[in-house]
């Protein structure tokens, strides 16, 4: 995660994100466009720094699919959640649950993590939280049954009659050679075993 992007007036984050759904997708989001749109205060410019972490717009400041995502209404909490959870992967991986931590403790992951000073952290901290407010960290994601492989064709087995205990029949066959050097006695005897037993 790179280090979090923050907003110097954190109580405005809900309003934006609520003019994005209500305006018209800009071709840029720039400091000229803010102030169109209702956020004059040059405080407000650090949004567009969020909304580039976030992924809603790319480096050039163009909106990307996922401010197109949030503009629909009934998918803009699972969109946040989605975004949030990217951007601040690395939070997410110290605390699965960092959105329901207490302010102490995230203030304290970003000074720490970054380096930041106790105000910027507080900023970062208070971006953060409001940022979750807008997202729905309970929707439970829907997914495609996965086809559970068929089964292998069984082979056939031959019934046995009910009552009747199969038999095994065993077969011995002991030799005994007599002592010579005459090999046409073993050529002989070989191949009348072959003949009679494994024919």
């Amino acid at each position: 995660m790179e280090k979090a992007a923050y907003t110097t007036k954190p109580a405005t984050i809900k309003k934006f994100f609520q003019t994005i759904q209500d305006v018209s997708r800009p071709s840029k989001v720039t400091y000229s466009y803010l102030p169109i749109i209702g956020f004059k205060s040059s405080n407000d410019r650090r949004l567009i720094g969020v909304l580039k972490f976030l992924g809603f717009v790319d480096d050039a400041s163009v909106p990307t699919q996922r401010w197109n995502d949030y503009k629909n209404k009934e998918k803009a909490a699972q969109t946040m959640t989605s975004a949030i959870k990217s951007s601040y992967d690395d939070l997410f991986s110290t605390y699965a649950d960092a959105e329901k931590r207490d302010n102490a403790t995230i203030h304290n992951y970003f000074a720490q993590k970054f380096g930041l000073s106790a105000q910027v952290a507080k900023l970062t901290e208070q971006t953060f939280k409001q940022l979750c407010e807008l997202a729905d960290f309970e929707a439970v994601a829907v997914t495609e049954p996965v086809a559970k492989p068929s089964a292998p064709p069984m082979k056939e087995v031959a019934e046995i009659p009910t009552g009747v205990r199969p038999i095994t029949i065993n077969i011995n066959i002991q030799l005994q050679l007599p002592a010579t050097e005459d090999t046409a006695i073993y050529d002989n005897l070989f191949s009348a075993l072959k003949k009679h037993f494994f024919s």
